[in-house]
């Protein structure tokens, strides 16, 4: 599969560069459907059509200007001609197709063709879906999606709310999340685990571009585990985050849906930055797309941190292992230095075994892929009472409708810890019934899953799925790690159990 998708994106690539070497562009006249006699229907949405539109990462560019619509790859004209489409009324939000006389084009060889799929645009947003084919070979399908340039009135999906931040202003919390093909996918999160100090513990993983391999700190999973970053730097994030003018976030557009292979990848990149003002706490989020000095100012603060806690010289904790990197004294699940799963449990395959008396305490399933609907994460968490139902918190995309489901809420607690480092049973998030948390437990003795193991470092298009799983036996807790990437009947059934919580808490009264 991954190198499938290589090999057409490579010839998606080549394709797009022989039909510009061609220098070939269709034209045809602009027939706009209209009314004898009358003033024409369709003037507000060809008003709003003619302008430059431009993708957000610059590759795709159309311009709509008298009879002609220009679509550039990389500032290169492909394709040139016209368009027609039927438009009555005044809501310009509203879909409108873009038809064409001829919606192929192809190479002076005939040997790359291209087709415009479709052509749209919705709530003053373009969207373009491409096939592009070479003889003999797959074809590729793409979207693109394109904002109008200059446009007076702010798209709606473009509009958010956020909160003008004063000098007086303190951070509390900040985490970036960026979902991408290839290595270029991180996760930032730091948080204030006291008040007095503040202790901002950071937890990341990145790829090191010059060292060539991936960087993770501290364990999420654990605020003990997160090494604590200096104030100073701490200040100088805060600073950096008020004069900073990023914009606002939005999700993803979804890809095309289709039998061919999908190209396009949605290219997440979301930073959430929370503030305590005046005994108020908001939370801002923004797009950090091309917000290259801030993610230098992370790396930065991560290596300074990384290299303080390396070099403490404190006696190994009980029960810590060594790495293969070197780095000891080691507690959590993974290497603190350079991000490897604990070998026992994760490299060997030795697990540990789990009887029928074993109680199920907490499970989490982490999984990055390349696409955006690929990517999800589960936590159910066990209460220390036990008639106290487990907790849940989850974000995934409904294989049937294709929304984004997220339950609970990720920022009540720094994954089991309130903000002062104290634990939390995470009342944001809604509770599942025991007798589903025993059916999960049930299922997890029996099921047989693989060992976890970390992708190869720079592999392109790598899947990462990683399912935790800590049980409680005669006092003694212990951790397994599994690999998630075939257990489709565990994913179906964390979905359906989702789907219950989700509904028990719409159907739950509200308190007055």
């Amino acid at each position: 599969m991954n190198r499938k998708m290589k090999i057409l994106g490579i010839l998606a690539s080549a394709a797009l560069a022989a039909l510009v070497g061609t220098g070939l562009y269709l034209r045809f006249g602009l027939q706009v459907l209209d009314r004898p006699g009358m003033e024409n229907p369709a003037a507000p949405m060809l008003e709003l059509l003619s302008a430059q539109w431009t993708s957000e990462d610059g590759v795709w560019s159309a311009r709509i200007e008298g009879e002609t619509l220009d679509l550039s790859y990389q500032q290169d004209l492909v394709y040139s001609g016209s368009f027609f489409f039927g438009f009555d009324g005044d809501d310009l939000n509203i879909k409108t197709e873009l038809d064409f006389y001829n919606e192929q084009f192809e190479s002076e060889d005939g040997s790359v063709s291209s087709t415009i799929e479709s052509l749209y645009v919705e709530n003053c947003r373009m969207y373009l879906v491409l096939t592009t084919s070479k003889e003999g070979e797959g074809s590729i399908r793409q979207q693109a999606v394109l904002d109008r340039v200059e446009y007076g009135k702010p798209a709606e999906s473009e509009l958010g709310e956020i909160r003008e931040v004063s000098e007086m202003a303190e951070l509390v919390e900040f985490s970036w999340d960026q979902i991408t093909i290839g290595d270029n996918g991180f996760r930032f999160h730091i948080v204030c685990a006291g008040q007095n100090p503040i202790d901002p513990r950071l937890s990341c993983r990145y790829m090191d571009q010059e060292a060539h391999e991936i960087v993770q700190i501290g364990d999420e999973g654990s605020i003990e585990l997160c090494p604590t970053i200096p104030s100073a730097r701490w200040e100088e994030l805060a600073d950096f985050l008020r004069k900073a003018e990023l914009p606002a976030y939005r999700e993803p557009d979804p890809s095309p849906a289709g039998d061919m292979e999908v190209h396009a990848v949605p290219f997440v990149s979301k930073i959430q930055v929370t503030w305590r003002d005046s005994g108020e706490e908001f939370t801002n989020s923004y797009r950090g797309h091309y917000a290259d000095e801030l993610l230098e100012l992370l790396k930065d603060i991560a290596r300074e941190t990384n290299s303080k806690k390396s070099g403490q010289n404190q006696p190994a904790p009980e029960g810590s292992w060594t790495c293969s990197c070197g780095q000891a004294g080691n507690t959590g699940r993974f290497c603190t230095e350079c991000g490897q799963p604990k070998p026992a449990e994760n490299e060997t395959g030795e697990m540990r075994k789990v009887s029928e008396m074993a109680k199920l305490v907490e499970f989490s399933w982490h999984q990055s892929a390349m696409s955006y609907d690929g990517c999800f994460d589960f936590r159910i968490t066990a209460s220390e009472q036990e008639s106290a139902a487990p907790r849940l918190y989850c974000d995934y995309t409904d294989p049937e409708t294709g929304e984004r489901i997220e339950i609970g809420e990720e920022s009540s607690g720094f994954q089991g810890f309130r903000l002062d480092g104290t634990r939390t049973d995470n009342t944001a998030c809604p509770p599942v019934p025991l007798e589903r948390w025993e059916e999960l437990a049930d299922f997890l003795r029996r099921a047989e899953l693989s060992p976890y193991s970390l992708p190869e470092p720079g592999l392109m298009d790598a899947t990462d799925s990683n399912i935790q799983v800590t049980w409680r036996e005669n006092g003694e807790e212990l951790t397994n790690s599994y690999s998630g990437i075939y257990a489709h009947e565990l994913l179906r059934l964390l979905q359906d159990i989702a789907g219950e919580v989700s509904r028990n808490a719409l159907e739950e009264p509200k308190p007055e």
